[in-house]
């Protein structure tokens, strides 16, 4: 339940005057004793006395309702009080009636009640205040959504007044034309007298009407209240309609119908003093359906299920919208048939019908400007929440979203000229959020935003992009895009004053420029301008860097090791991590034997990087542990599936650093060989940075030859300290780079005499020799005339994709 049903449930309970249950109980048992004595006086006892019983029980039912209205009208509040005030006042314009009549009566010896005796007025007025009262009664829509905030519930009070008018009029009009026009021309009354019968009947016609749509088409928050003020107004302006009739008639009342006006006006006077409920109407509203509806009558349980599914429809709507319409629509027929028939119809039923299609259109006015103030909440909340979704809440700039659209429709605009993009990102916000408060925090991204918004042109997009980074599309081809950023950097690193101390802003801005004719997505340019950012960063904060590729071509790159780290964890924004496979090949009979994996990173703004440099930005970030779990993995399910679709036992050579936590390789190689069915033997494991081999590294080294995993040794030629790990590890295989000249001093003859060297040392050890940087026949021919039996080179292919196999990415 909401806080503002809630406050509905309890506001009466607050606002209404409260004499006890116990007292009103009395109040009730006291009223109906005297009721029941003025309506069975006329019957059991003779007629002087049942006049003065009647006489009696009508003024204490008169004072009985002055008092009940006076007593809680000082104690009421608010909606309540307004309710009892209005029928305060038509009790007093009555009281006054009566005391005149009366007076007449007992002094004049006039007839209480003659057709004019100057004291209508008075009578008259009870009935515009009581209709007021019924319309001022505290009551709620039936559906919260019937009646918008803010309206105070003026437009229900209009149009239930129009709508009690028009079936007013319509069924008086109907009735003067089939009943009381030729009763009336037939008896031929005076006019004066016509028109008070008249004022009276529509003006009680009017009342009840009313009663009965407030009933239907609201929810009163006091029901038994309402019950008790609408029955006794109904009742009255009932017995004074018959009351008429037999003024009309020139007929005398009959005494029971004087008496029975007793209930109807104890009743308004028990209404102003029902107990306020004790708790919320909701709560009320459960416990009938639980209990009082599983005692009742099967019927009964029917018709008021019925009734609570006929009110949380569209029923309500639907009567609402017919119900005046009817009677006006079966006056018009009636009209028309009487024209048709050429039978006379009177000016004043013209003038009538005219005067109820005037309210008609007045009503249908009143519904259009509804319709059209609807149609204004909803594009005005359209609007709120198109902005909501697309600006930040915290400064009222651009949010991505917004900002993501901007750019991709600035740079598929972007023909000759330049685009430029600008990142910025607070230095060391996260230390006045921890220092300082969230609150500073928040203010001082407040103070940047303006600050932004205020050195670039309206035509330019700002925008936060979250936490503390802000970006700034500069759309003018003709703006210096440096000089802009510098300018933006002075801007927002002026001094300020946060939590009522000094503060100096720092501010790292990474520029990005799509020059003319330069193919580039608008996630790219993002992208360049967040690497320059961080490329600031890197260079001691507070300082613009343009963008340019080289800052991200090094293993120390802040961004290529989160984007590596990205690819990693298969985040699509990191690019792809491919493995692609350069063949070992046997020299003497030239076909493949074996397979090199390597990486392979294709990254959207650093490019297509090797396999060297992938390692290399792997062991900046500390991630060449990642690296390598990921090349095993997908070089095992690539091998073991081209093995079993060729038929070919090829063997994979898998880069493995002993500079890497060695502790857990036994059990990833496992894992990798039983994820791909491929057998121990069509691994083999190329060692590098084996001057770092500690003693844990080679245990587990030991662990993995145990298991019937074969060693490759790697750069034989390039680092002579890694000839003493021959001596630790059960190497199998030695590797070494057989490219010709320009590495040996001494020039083509002395490499080919440490080639020899190595192959002869090979030999003696009992080692498989494999010459890498293999690049011509003739090289091949001399290293398998020297004895070396496999090579890899250029010669026999690139790295690529495995041939008749196809796998996932690495990563």
């Amino acid at each position: 339940m909401s806080h503002a049903e809630l406050t509905r449930g309890i506001a009466p309970e607050r606002e209404a005057p409260n004499c006890g249950a116990a007292r009103f109980r009395r109040i009730v048992v006291v009223c109906a004793v005297v009721a029941s004595v003025a309506l069975l006086a006329p019957f059991v006892l003779p007629s002087r006395v049942a006049d003065l019983a009647v006489g009696l029980g009508g003024m204490a039912a008169m004072g009985l309702q002055g008092g009940c209205e006076l007593w809680s009208t000082r104690r009421a509040r608010g909606a309540e009080r307004r309710w009892r005030l209005l029928l305060l006042t038509g009790w007093i314009g009555v009281a006054i009636g009566l005391l005149i009549t009366s007076v007449r009566a007992l002094f004049l010896g006039q007839n209480p009640l003659p057709p004019l005796s100057g004291t209508e007025p008075a009578y008259l007025a009870y009935i515009p205040a009581s209709i007021a009262a019924v319309l001022a009664f505290p009551a709620d829509p039936l559906r919260p959504e019937d009646e918008p905030a803010g309206t105070h519930g003026t437009r229900w009070k209009i149009v239930t007044v129009l709508d009690a008018v028009l079936l007013v009029g319509s069924l008086s009009l109907l009735g003067w034309v089939v009943v009381f026009g030729p009763l009336v021309r037939a008896r031929a009354p005076a006019p004066a007298s016509l028109g008070i019968l008249l004022a009276f009947g529509l003006g009680c016609f009017l009342l009840l009407i009313t009663v009965l749509l407030v009933g239907v088409f609201r929810r009163p928050r006091c029901r038994e209240s309402f019950a008790l003020l609408g029955g006794g107004l109904g009742s009255i302006t009932v017995l004074l309609h018959v009351s008429l009739y037999f003024i009309a008639s020139g007929r005398p009342e009959p005494l029971q119908l004087v008496a029975s006006n007793t209930v109807g006006t104890m009743m308004i006077g028990l209404a102003c003093i029902v107990p306020p409920r004790s708790r919320p109407r909701t709560d009320r509203a459960v416990r009938p359906a639980a209990v009082g509806l599983g005692s009742a009558p099967g019927g009964l349980v029917r018709w008021r299920a019925r009734w609570a599914g006929w009110q949380a429809g569209q029923g309500p709507r639907w009567a609402r919208l017919l119900l005046p319409y009817l009677p006006l629509a079966a006056l018009g027929v009636l009209v028309a048939v009487q024209m048709a028939t050429q039978t006379q119809v009177r000016p004043s039923v013209l003038l009538g019908v005219l005067l109820l299609v005037l309210v008609v259109l007045i009503r249908q006015l009143l519904t259009l400007a509804d319709n059209m103030r609807l149609l204004d909440r909803v594009e005005q909340s359209r609007r709120q929440l198109r902005h909501q979704a697309l600006h930040d809440p915290l400064t009222g700039l651009a949010n991505r979203a917004l900002f993501g659209d901007r750019l991709e429709h600035a740079v598929a605009r972007r023909s000759r000229g330049r685009l430029s993009l600008l990142f910025c990102d607070l230095d060391d916000f996260k230390t006045v959020n921890d220092t300082q408060g969230h609150s500073v925090g928040d203010e001082l991204l407040r103070l940047v935003a303006r600050r932004l918004l205020g050195c670039v042109p309206p035509s330019d997009t700002v925008a936060r992009l979250g936490g503390d980074e802000f970006a700034v599309l500069l759309e003018d081809e003709t703006v210096d895009a440096e000089a802009a950023g510098r300018r933006v950097r002075a801007a927002v690193g002026a001094p300020c004053r946060l939590a009522g101390q000094p503060y100096a802003v720092q501010v790292s801005l990474g520029l990005a420029v799509a020059e003319p004719g330069s193919p580039i997505s608008s996630e790219s340019l993002l992208q360049q301008a967040d690497l320059a950012m961080y490329a600031a960063k890197q260079r001691g904060k507070d300082r613009l860097v343009v963008y340019d590729p080289g800052i991200v071509a090094h293993s120390g790159s802040l961004p290529a090791h989160r984007a590596l780290h990205q690819v990693l964890r298969g985040d699509p924004a990191g690019g792809v991590l491919d493995v692609l496979y350069q063949p070992i090949v046997d020299l003497t009979h030239g076909h493949p034997v074996a397979y090199q994996a390597s990486a392979r990173w294709r990254h959207p703004i650093l490019g297509h990087l090797t396999g060297e440099r992938t390692v290399a930005v792997a062991a900046g970030a500390g991630l060449s542990h990642q690296l390598e779990q990921a090349i095993l993995d997908r070089a095992c399910h690539d091998i073991g599936l081209y093995r079993r679709r060729t038929g070919k036992n090829v063997a994979v050579y898998v880069s493995v650093s002993v500079a890497r936590p060695t502790r857990d390789l036994p059990a990833d190689i496992e894992t990798a060989l039983a994820a791909s069915d491929l057998p121990v033997q069509a691994l083999v494991l190329r060692l590098s940075e084996t001057e770092r081999l500690d003693e844990q590294a080679a245990d587990s080294l030991r662990t993995c030859a145990a298991r019937g995993l074969r060693l490759a040794l790697n750069g034989i030629a390039g680092n002579h300290n890694s000839l003493l790990s021959l001596d630790e590890l059960p190497i199998e295989i030695l590797m070494f780079d057989s490219s010709p000249g320009g590495r040996v001093p001494g020039g083509v003859g002395r490499a080919d005499l440490l080639r020899r060297a190595v192959i002869a040392f090979a030999e003696d050890l009992d080692l498989t020799v494999i010459a890498t940087g293999v690049q011509s026949r003739q090289q091949a021919r001399s290293l398998a005339r020297h004895g070396c039996r496999f090579g890899q080179g250029q010669l026999f292919g690139p790295p690529a994709a495995l041939p008749g196999a196809t796998g996932r990415p690495a990563a």
